[in-house]
């Protein structure tokens, strides 16, 4: 959701470099008010998903000196104002200016030269909790497991810490797009509940919790119920303070190929 802009973006505005030059500035010419505007705009737009501070979230933890979609300062400005097409970064074209981007690209620049305040827990620990606990059944990491939950080869560029714990703890908060729980029940009365993989006009085909997809003609259908804030992930609270910070750790740690 854009939150309306109040006089302080408008004062930045006046004292800032035209939206022109900031687009061919690097961000190391960013001075300290810059980067304080930079701030603030990234406060009120960007912490709802990144985390305060860029700690992480929905989004990732920005403090990182390599960002995936950003080679570059002109990269990283034009991601700021525009998204990343086809992920959850969305644009603010309509709220910010090049100028506006261009000093919260400078603020996000600022973090990836902080140190990271370590996580707490093992990660090698971590991949063992993550074994035990049969986590490859619902997810595919490096090519193996199920896909009934979303792959986790590179989760923890996508998701900061914060919210891989509330995904392990709280799974119905930390529901993820694309992963729609339906129950369909049949005119004959069998009852299929899964993860909705596709849906048209005529059929709905769902993935049961055993991975089988089941392909439902409606008109055989006496209902079709969405539950939008149902999940099929379980709630790993029942691990032991130790074991769920290991794992939150090996989560974050999965960016990749190494």
């Amino acid at each position: 959701m854009i939150r309306p802009f109040s006089a302080w973006c408008f004062a930045a505005l006046l004292c800032a470099p035209s939206s022109a030059a900031a687009q061919q500035r690097s961000l190391a010419a960013a001075t300290s008010n810059d980067v304080a505007a930079g701030q603030r705009i990234f406060d009120a737009q960007c912490a709802w998903c990144h985390g305060a501070a860029g700690t992480g979230g929905t989004g990732p933890d920005l403090h990182r000196t390599t960002l995936r979609h950003a080679a570059n300062d002109r990269e990283l400005t034009t991601i700021v104002r525009n998204g990343i097409p086809g992920t959850e970064m969305p644009g603010f074209t309509s709220a910010l200016t090049e100028t506006m981007a261009w000093q919260t690209a400078a603020y996000v620049r600022s973090l990836g030269r902080a140190r990271a305040r370590p996580l707490p827990g093992n990660p090698e620990h971590g991949a063992t909790v993550y074994d035990a606990n049969g986590c490859g059944g619902c997810h595919i990491l490096r090519g193996r497991g199920n896909a009934l939950g979303p792959e986790l080869t590179t989760v923890g560029a996508l998701r900061g810490a914060p919210y891989l714990r509330d995904a392990l703890v709280k799974p119905e908060a930390a529901h993820p797009p694309g992963y729609l729980v339906v129950k369909a029940t049949t005119t004959a009365g069998n009852v299929v509940r899964g993860i909705r993989v596709n849906e048209d006009v005529f059929y709905v085909h769902v993935r049961d919790a055993r991975g089988t997809v089941h392909t439902l003609q409606k008109s055989e259908l006496s209902a079709l119920d969405r539950e939008l804030a149902a999940t099929l992930m379980p709630s790993y609270a029942r691990l032991s303070a130790g074991d769920l910070d290991d794992l939150v750790a090996y989560l974050a740690s999965l960016r990749g190929a190494k």
